[in-house]
C-alpha cells in the first residue's frame, strides 16, 4: 500500500451528514479517537475510542453517531497496489492500549504535515503498527477478564458522557447497583465511576481547544457542563491551568 493521506476529523452532533464510498483501489482506515460511532449498517453496534474501522473500494465510512453524541477519528488513506491482500485486515478490531494509540496518531499526524519526513516510511510504519495492533487484539483476553457489565458502564459514559447523566443512569444501564458498580470501577480501573466521567469530559475538552477555536462556553457545554464556571473549575483542577492557558499552550506548540 502506498500512503495517500493522513488527517484528522471531527463530526457534527449526532455523526457526518452520510457516509463517503471509498474510491477504486483506495483503502481508508479510520481510527476513533473520542466519541462514539455506529458500525456498518449490517452491523449497528456503538463503538467507543480505540475502535479501528478498515475500508477497501467501493464500501461505505462510519458516520452515524447518538443524535446527542459525536466522534473525531485518525484517517489514514493509501493506494492499493496489485499486490495488497483485501482480506488481511478485518473490517473492525479494536486498539487496546488508547492512550498509546493517541500518543503514536498524535506523531504520524506532525511528521506527515510538519516534519520533513518520507510519506512511504511513515505509510509502512503506520501500516506496521496497525498490523500489529490488530494481532495483539486477537490474542489479547483482555475482553474475557473484564466483567460485561464494566464494559457496558464504560461504554455508556463514553458514549453519553456529554448528558447530566447520573451514577444511577450507569448503573441502570449495566444492570449492577450503584455499590457493585463502584466495586467493580475501583477493582478493575483503580478509580471510581465519577473519577472515569470526569477524565472522559477533559480529554474530551482538551482535545476540542487544541483542534478549534470554539468559545469555552460552548466547549463546556459539549462535554457535559452547562455552567462555564464549573467547566473551568474542573479543568484547572485536572490540567493544573486554565482552559485558556491550555489552548494558547498548544497552539504555541504548532
Amino acid at each position: 500500500m502506498k500512503l495517500g493521506h493522513i488527517g484528522a476529523y471531527l463530526s457534527p452532533r449526532g455523526g457526518a451528514q452520510s457516509p463517503n464510498r471509498i474510491p477504486e483501489r483506495h483503502c481508508f482506515f479510520e481510527i476513533i479517537r473520542e466519541g462514539a460511532v455506529f458500525g456498518f449498517e449490517d452491523h449497528p453496534v456503538l463503538h467507543t475510542e480505540g475502535a479501528v474501522f478498515c475500508h477497501y473500494d467501493g464500501q461505505m465510512t462510519v458516520f452515524n453517531s447518538p443524535s446527542d453524541s459525536y466522534y473525531s477519528c485518525y484517517v489514514v488513506q493509501y493506494e492499493l497496489e496489485k499486490k495488497d491482500d483485501r482480506n488481511e485486515i478485518p473490517r473492525c478490531f479494536h486498539w487496546e492500549d488508547r492512550n498509546a494509540m493517541q500518543r503514536f496518531m498524535d506523531e504520524m499526524l506532525h511528521a506527515y504535515h510538519f516534519a520533513a519526513m518520507d510519506r512511504r516510511a511513515i505509510g509502512d510504519l503506520v501500516m506496521a503498527r496497525l498490523r500489529f495492533e490488530l494481532e495483539r487484539f486477537r490474542k489479547s483476553s483482555s475482553h474475557q477478564r473484564t466483567p460485561p457489565p464494566l464494559r457496558v458502564a464504560t461504554d455508556f459514559i463514553n458514549a453519553y458522557y456529554a448528558n447530566p447523566i447520573s451514577l444511577e443512569n450507569v448503573s441502570q444501564a449495566a444492570g449492577i447497583s450503584v455499590s457493585h458498580l463502584h466495586m467493580l470501577f475501583r477493582e478493575h480501573l483503580g478509580e471510581s465511576p465519577h473519577q472515569y466521567l470526569i477524565q472522559k469530559r477533559m480529554r474530551v475538552a482538551s482535545h476540542i481547544l487544541a483542534s478549534s477555536d470554539q468559545p469555552i462556553k460552548v466547549v463546556s457545554a459539549d462535554v457535559g457542563y452547562p455552567n462555564t464556571e464549573n467547566f473551568c473549575r474542573a479543568f484547572r483542577r485536572f490540567f493544573g491551568r486554565s482552559a485558556t492557558e491550555y489552548r494558547q499552550a498548544y497552539q504555541q506548540q504548532r
